[in-house]
């Protein structure tokens, strides 16, 4: 059996590995094909899926766009995309600024609490890209944490001391941005949006009739019941299957290794396949609800 895994992040987000890492170690654990998912930007796909020609492993370019629906944070994947697409590059622009403001908004609110950091002591990363797990880096470093889930307990998480709220585009929009990029959209880790799922069974027809081509339903923390149902909601709205560990590297220790385990995931070839061939084909109709 061929395994895969459709989400991955790098050093050009908030991953601890290059592109080029994330491949060589996809080779090492036999993994048959990855697609690179950052955080709101595709600035390291190039370099991804260049490496990886002269590599035994197949790869797909990928993004991962943080978006809003009414009081809920979706996560939207597109895969097999343009990464160079103008309309594509000229939204990211918009949300990599958002973020820069947001960035020194947490900087301020961290001064004001007493600590003594600066933004120019952040480890920045190839692309100048960065996050909250960035942040959470310097406060270890400076020894005002211990550790990177302590920062984001006292600090960096929604209700923390220093939180600021994110600037997302609405998922209609992200759904939209990716397949006018050639990308397919996939709805992100549904079962972390809602675990009983009634929400995202609400929310299906509008994502679906916006574009939406798949759901990810192989995911570590989704339960067994909740990877059944997401394959039925999948089958009922003619959805393409996914999945990936969601890795990180060093920046998630804990979470599952790169390709998965039997312990945690599995995502099969098929998924690849599947996503490989609507990629040159029309979707079809989705069933009535």
């Amino acid at each position: 059996m061929q395994w895969i895994d459709l989400h991955l992040h790098s050093t050009y987000s908030d991953g601890s590995m290059t592109p080029a890492q994330l491949i060589d170690l996809a080779v090492r654990r036999r993994i048959a094909a990855i697609a690179l998912t950052d955080h709101d930007t595709v600035a390291g796909v190039g370099e991804f899926l260049a490496y990886a020609q002269e590599q035994p492993v197949k790869a797909m370019s990928g993004i991962e766009i943080s978006s809003w629906h009414g009081d809920h944070s979706l996560h939207i994947l597109g895969y097999g995309l343009d990464h160079r697409h103008p309309g594509l590059l000229a939204t990211l622009a918009q949300v990599q600024e958002a973020r820069h403001r947001r960035n020194l908004q947490i900087m301020v609110k961290l001064n004001e609490l007493g600590h003594d950091v600066h933004y120019h002591e952040i480890p920045r990363r190839e692309n100048g890209q960065v996050g909250r797990p960035h942040i959470a880096e310097l406060l270890v470093r400076k020894r005002i944490v211990a550790a990177p889930q302590e920062a984001f307990s006292r600090f960096l998480r929604r209700g923390g001391a220093a939180y600021v709220e994110s600037f997302r585009i609405h998922a209609l929009d992200a759904i939209r941005l990716v397949k006018a990029a050639g990308g397919l959209p996939v709805l992100a880790h549904p079962a972390v949006l809602d675990s009983t799922l009634a929400l995202v069974a609400k929310l299906l027809p509008e994502l679906r009739e916006a574009g939406l081509a798949g759901l990810e339903i192989h995911y570590p923390s989704h339960s067994k019941k909740q990877t059944r149902q997401l394959s039925e909601l999948a089958a009922r709205f003619s959805l393409l299957a996914t999945g990936g560990t969601d890795f990180h590297g060093e920046f998630r220790l804990g979470g599952a290794p790169l390709g998965g385990n039997f312990r945690t995931i599995r995502v099969p070839w098929s998924c690849f396949a599947a996503l490989t061939r609507r990629l040159t084909q029309p979707a079809p109709a989705a069933t009535p609800a």
